[in-house]
């Protein structure tokens, strides 16, 4: 019991605190400065969509203010939609949105696979359709293009959390973390830690095609790196959602984000060290896998220190026992519509979390792999 107790904690304590001071580390020696310069390249904008009629005409009038030459900017949605959002987007069909409407639903990745083929830009951005883009968001994203090595940039996204629900704290406090691990790895050119998918864009020349049971936006990104490319993020290229209203809504989510990103993850390492790319493989592995077993390295955590309750290894227990109490209260709070305080909320959200990556886990093993996408939000 004791190697194992050992063994957990050794790897949680890696994965929140080690990993991070690593990434400071080969972000300082590895750094590759971006040559940036404003362009204007061709641009195509394809928005996927599906059951998205209370957002989608917010979501074109935000794409027609935005500050880029409209002759060079294609703007597509790609939609398998079967509620009103077809007949919204054909109403804009005289100001230049191209609709691709599919009616078999077979998923994001299989309708970008359709879509990206018959787009005609040099650029290709991929968005959502809750996503909506600061005015010059294209412009901070394209200028990164003038630098021959780069192949794809993310834009940053911010999560808008208008009813201060307390998921939505919860979101923003991660994203204010995952940011600034980003932020590491961009200055390697190295961001396999995955884009943000509602504003990312990537040359069209790059494009590879993605298992319709995988995730899109993380697979060809690190694919695109894995090749050769350049992966960066871009901070200034703001995208904005609003957070999800309820811990069901969001947990949903991220089981259906983890299930696919697990799978890619695996293979992505296999290729990325077939490719003799042992950092991105390394990153991977730090980032995404261990990330995503963190719950098993908690249950064997508190497993087996139920039985080592001894000295302070009976106050490691007995904190642990009050973490899940206090995560517990944010989750009654929360289901019950009352404040949660940043006491609970943390504990509340990061049992979430973990608890979606567990399902996830069990997906995986099972081969119980949803690929039908949900509206964005």
């Amino acid at each position: 019991m004791l190697t194992l107790f050992a063994i957990s904690l050794a790897v949680l304590v890696y994965i929140f605190i080690g990993y991070p001071l690593v990434l400071a580390l080969l972000s300082g020696l590895l750094a590759r400065p971006v040559r940036r310069r404003d362009i204007t390249p061709e641009i195509s904008l394809i928005i996927s969509a599906y059951n998205e009629q209370d957002v989608i005409r917010e979501k074109l009038e935000n794409t027609l203010a935005l500050d880029y030459p409209r002759e060079k900017l294609e703007v597509i949605v790609a939609s398998e939609a079967a509620d009103g959002t077809n007949a919204i987007v054909r109403q804009y069909a005289d100001r230049g949105i191209v609709l691709h409407a599919y009616e078999n639903r077979e998923g994001k990745a299989a309708t970008l696979f359709r879509t990206v083929p018959r787009a005609r830009g040099e650029i290709v951005v991929f968005s959502d359709a809750n996503a909506l883009y600061h005015r010059d968001a294209l412009r901070k994203l394209v200028r990164n293009f003038a630098d021959p090595h780069v192949g794809c940039v993310s834009g940053r996204l911010t999560y808008v959390n208008p009813n201060g629900t307390a998921i939505g704290q919860g979101e923003t406090t991660y994203w204010e973390f995952e940011f600034l691990l980003k932020g590491m790895l961009s200055r390697m050119m190295k961001l396999s830690g995955g884009v943000n998918g509602s504003i990312f864009a990537i040359r069209k020349s790059l494009y590879l095609p993605v298992d319709r049971f995988r995730g899109d936006d993380f697979e060809l990104s690190n694919r695109i790196q894995i090749s050769g490319h350049g992966v960066i993020l871009e901070p200034e290229a703001l995208s904005f959602e609003e957070a999800s209203a309820t811990s069901r809504q969001e947990f949903r989510r991220k089981v259906r984000l983890a299930t696919w990103n697990l799978q890619s993850t695996l293979i992505l390492m296999r290729e990325a060290l077939s490719a003799g790319d042992v950092l991105t493989a390394f990153i991977l592995f730090s980032h995404r896998f261990l990330r995503y077993t963190t719950p098993l390295w908690l249950g064997s955590l508190f497993v087996s220190n139920l039985f080592l309750r001894e000295g302070v290894l009976a106050w490691l227990f007995a904190l642990q026992v009050l973490f899940y109490l206090m995560a517990a209260a944010g989750f009654v709070l929360e289901k019950r519509r009352l404040p949660v305080k940043t006491l609970f909320l943390l504990p509340f959200y990061f049992c979430m979390v973990n608890g979606a990556a567990l399902l996830a886990l069990m997906k995986n093993c099972t081969r119980k792999t949803d690929i039908l996408w949900e509206k964005a939000r």
